[in-house]
């Protein structure tokens, strides 16, 4: 009798295991990425591989070249093993391999940049808004030039590419963003089109572009590369 009452104060303890509840979503930046070998890509390229094989938006930037005529510096090739890790740990790897360029995580977004430029505060896409409004916005290409049209100071300059991926909103984005970044914006609208959309930046200092895509390709169009 006393092993009874034990076992049923333990079970009235503990209680039942929940039924039906949903299970905790899986952070996309800790899904596992196999080990590769690097047999001259380049760190873009890695990462358009990883576009079509993991749940996270990639979004890149380019070095700009001086002027639209002249090409813009290349993408370092490289030769070395990647090992097996979570897709943040891979990222990491890529960037010490070619240290041009780090990356940062902005919600479900991998932003690559030069790394050289990451601590420029006059560089268009680490320029900061207090405020950014977007009211009944019907596209990517308009919602771009609003968010550069509210930086304070002198107007930049920016071409919106289509190369493929519609542009259109599914129904019109009204949204208020505050204490963003150029880069922060971007995200936020490609984000508008679906989970794993991202952009790329390049083009040259006087006249820089972007492009929108669902799952990245290594090189745009527009790349003089």
């Amino acid at each position: 009798m006393m092993v009874i009452a034990i076992l049923t104060l333990s079970l009235l303890t503990n209680g039942p295991v929940p039924q039906g509840q949903t299970p905790a979503p899986e952070d996309a930046f800790q899904r596992r990425v196999g080990s590769f070998a690097l047999d001259g890509q380049t760190i873009v390229d890695t990462l358009a591989k990883l576009s079509q094989t993991t749940p996270v938006a990639y979004s890149v930037e380019f070095e700009l070249g001086k002027t639209i005529a002249e090409a813009a510096p290349p993408v370092r090739s490289l030769v070395a093993k990647v090992d097996a890790g979570t897709v943040a740990e891979v990222l990491d790897r890529l960037c010490e391999l070619d240290a041009t360029f780090a990356w940062k995580r902005v919600g479900n977004t991998a932003n690559l940049f030069p790394r050289a430029l990451g601590d420029d505060p006059n560089y268009l896409l680490n320029r900061r808004a207090a405020v950014l409004t977007f009211a009944n916005v019907p596209d990517a290409e308009k919602a771009v030039f609003d968010a550069v049209a509210q930086l304070p100071g002198p107007k930049e300059q920016i071409a919106v590419l289509q190369t493929g991926v519609s542009l259109t909103f599914a129904k019109p984005w009204t949204a208020t963003l505050r204490d963003v970044t150029i880069r922060e914006a971007f995200d936020r609208i490609a984000q508008q089109f679906g989970p794993t959309y991202g952009w790329q930046f390049g083009g040259a200092a006087d006249f820089r572009i972007i492009t929108f895509h669902q799952r990245m390709a290594a090189k745009p169009k527009h790349s003089a590369q």
